[in-house]
C-alpha cells in the first residue's frame, strides 16, 4: 500500500516530466499533461498562479463508479525561462495525499512526505509536443497518517515506513494529435523500503533493497481515454504500449509476529532481471528472464524447520492474440524453471537416507501454434453474456519442448498436432486431431526402485506402471524408453505403431 503511494507520486511528478529548443510556457506544459492524463482516463486539475501550480490534483473514477482514487500534492514551482523552456521544481519537504474507495467496500485516506536533495524537470519543445528531462537525488518518501472508513477489519490497523531512491532521472516526450503518443527512458538508482504493518496483535515488518533499474516505454492512447470495459475496441482505436525494463537484482525480508512472538519469516532474493511487454492490436506478448532466485521461509504452522527453495534461471514467453479475427493467428506459451533446488530440511524429511539423486531439477515447456479467435477477449460485456467457452479454434499445436527432470528421472516430449474443425464425426465430440508426439522417459525404473527401497510405495503397486511401460514404450538405451504417439487421418490412436483406439 505504501509502495503504491510512492510510485503514484513518481508517476505524477514524471508526467509533469528530455531536450530544449523552441518555445513553451507553463500553460503549454500544463495543457500537455492534462491531455496525457486524460488519454489514460484520469483528470488533472490545478491553477497556475504566477510561477506556481497551485493545488495539483489527479482524479480517477472507474466505470459505473465502482471505485475511485485521488492524488493531491503541495504547490510546485513552474519557472518560464528566457530560452523558451519551463523548469518545474518540487519543494522539500512536500506532502502527498491519496484517497480512494470502492462502492460498498469503504474508503481510505493516506498521506506521505517527500524530501530530496533536488528534484526538478525541464520542459522544452513546442505546444502539443513537449519533451521533459527529469533529475532527482536522494528522494525519500515517508508514510504519514492512514485511515480506513467502512472496512471494520482494518479500523485498528496502523502502518508506518519509508522508501528511498538514490536517484531518479530520464527523458520523456508527450505528442498530441489523433492519438496521444508518449515515450520515456528512465534510470532509477538503488532503492530501499522499510514498512511495518500492525493489526490486532499481528505485526509485519518488511524490508526491501532494489539495485538500479532502467526502463523504456512507447505508448499511444486515444484522445479522451479508453473504455476499460472494452479495451478490444480501444486497441483498434490505437491504444498500445511497449515496455522494456532491466534490473540488477533485489532482496527482501518480511518478519511477522503474533503478540510479540515470531510467527513467520521470509527472505527472498533475485539476480539480474529483464522484462518486455507489448500490448497492441496484434495481442499481448510478454518475455522475461531472471536469475538466482532464492527463498527461505520459516513458518512453524506449516513446517517445523526452514523451507529453502531456489531457481537458477526463470524464463517466460507468452504471445496471445486478444481481438477477434477471421484469419488464423500465431500464439506461444513458454515457461522455464532451471536449476531448481530445495533445502536439506525438506530432503531430510522425505529422504533421510539420501537414496534419491539430489541434482537440480528442471520444469520447462514451449508450445506454439495457430488458432482462430472468434471474439474480442477484452470486451467485458460480451464475455459476461457468453454462454459456454469463448469461440476459439486451435488449428495447430507444436510442442517445441517439454522437459521435466527431477530425482534422477527425466521426461521429454516433442511433436505437433493439427485439428480439423469441420470434422466432429471421426472422433465424436472433438475436432479431428492428426499428428505425432514423441515422448522419452529416462531413469523411470531406477526411480521406482528407489521409491520401493525407501518404503514410500509397495512393489506390488508398481506392477501396473511397469507393465504399461513394457507394452507401450520401446527401450532405446539403459533405462531409457521412447513412445511415439500418433493420431492418423482415420482418427486411430497408435503408440509405436500399436493401435490403442
Amino acid at each position: 500500500m505504501t509502495y503504491r503511494l510512492a510510485t503514484s507520486f513518481i508517476a505524477l511528478s514524471t508526467a509533469l516530466a528530455a531536450p530544449a529548443m523552441a518555445d513553451v510556457n507553463a500553460a503549454d506544459v500544463w495543457s500537455n499533461q492534462q491531455a496525457l492524463y486524460g488519454s489514460m482516463g484520469a483528470t488533472m486539475s490545478g491553477e497556475i498562479s504566477g510561477d506556481q501550480l497551485v493545488n495539483p490534483e489527479i482524479n480517477v473514477i472507474l466505470p459505473e463508479g465502482i471505485a475511485s482514487f485521488q492524488i493531491k500534492t503541495d504547490a510546485v514551482t513552474m519557472t518560464e525561462n528566457s530560452n523558451g523552456s519551463v523548469t518545474i521544481e518540487y519543494p522539500s519537504p512536500m506532502t502527498l495525499t491519496i484517497a480512494g474507495g470502492a462502492a460498498g467496500e469503504g474508503s481510505f485516506n493516506a498521506t506521505a512526505t517527500l524530501t530530496h536533495d533536488g528534484y526538478s524537470i525541464t520542459a522544452t519543445g513546442n505546444p502539443g509536443d513537449i519533451t521533459y528531462v527529469s533529475e532527482g537525488n536522494n528522494l525519500r518518501f515517508e508514510i504519514g497518517e492512514v485511515s480506513v472508513d467502512g472496512a471494520s477489519e482494518f479500523d485498528q490497523a496502523t502502518i508506518e515506513g519509508f522508501m528511498t531512491l538514490a536517484s531518479w532521472g530520464g527523458t520523456s516526450r508527450v505528442t498530441e494529435g489523433n492519438l496521444i503518443n508518449y515515450t520515456a527512458d528512465t534510470v532509477v538508482g538503488a532503492s530501499e523500503a522499510d514498512f511495518t504493518f500492525d493489526l490486532e496483535g499481528v505485526t509485519s515488518h518488511s524490508k526491501q533493497a532494489t539495485q538500479p533499474m532502467t526502463s523504456a516505454i512507447q505508448a499511444s492512447f486515444p484522445v479522451g481515454g479508453s473504455d476499460l470495459r472494452n479495451l478490444s475496441a480501444a486497441l483498434r482505436d490505437g491504444l498500445s504500449f511497449v515496455i522494456q525494463s532491466a534490473g540488477e537484482g533485489n532482496s527482501s525480508t518480511t518478519e511477522t509476529t503474533l503478540d510479540g512472538e515470531p510467527f513467520n519469516t521470509q527472505t527472498t532474493s533475485a539476480g539480474a532481471q529483464e522484462f518486455e511487454l507489448s500490448f497492441t492490436e496484434e495481442g499481448l506478448a510478454m518475455a522475461g528472464e531472471a536469475s538466482a532466485f532464492a527463498i527461505t521461509m520459516f513458518d512453524p504452522l506449516l513446517f517445523p524447520g526452514q523451507i529453502e527453495f531456489g531457481i537458477g534461471e526463470l524464463s517466460m514467453g507468452y504471445d496471445v492474440p486478444l481481438n477477434a479475427s477471421d484469419e488464423a493467428q500465431d500464439f506461444r506459451v513458454a515457461t522455464g524453471l532451471k536449476d531448481v533446488t530445495i533445502g536439506e530440511s525438506i530432503w531430510g524429511m522425505i529422504d533421510p537416507a539420501g537414496q534419491l539423486p539430489r541434482d537440480p531439477a528442471e520444469i520447462s515447456f514451449d508450445i506454439t501454434g495457430m488458432g482462430t479467435n472468434g471474439m474480442d477477449l477484452l470486451d467485458i460485456a460480451a464475455l459476461a453474456g457468453l454462454m459456454g467457452p469463448p469461440p476459439i479454434e486451435v488449428d495447430e499445436v507444436t510442442i517445441e519442448n517439454l522437459r521435466i527432470a527431477a530425482v534422477g528421472a527425466e521426461a521429454t516430449a516433442k511433436g505437433a498436432m493439427t485439428f480439423d474443425w469441420t470434422d466432429f464425426q471421426t472422433i465424436p465430440g472433438i475436432a479431428r486431431p492428426e499428428g505425432t508426439v514423441t515422448v522419452n522417459l529416462n531413469g523411470a525404473n531406477a526411480l521406482m526402485d528407489n521409491l520401493v527401497a525407501m518404503g514410500l510405495i509397495p512393489e506390488e503397486n508398481l506392477m501396473m506402471p511397469r507393465m504399461m511401460m513394457g507394452m507401450f514404450a520401446t527401450p532405446v538405451g539403459d533405462d531409457m524408453l521412447e513412445t511415439v504417439l500418433e493420431v492418423n487421418e482415420q482418427g486411430h490412436v497408435l503408440a509405436n505403431g500399436q493401435r490403442l483406439q
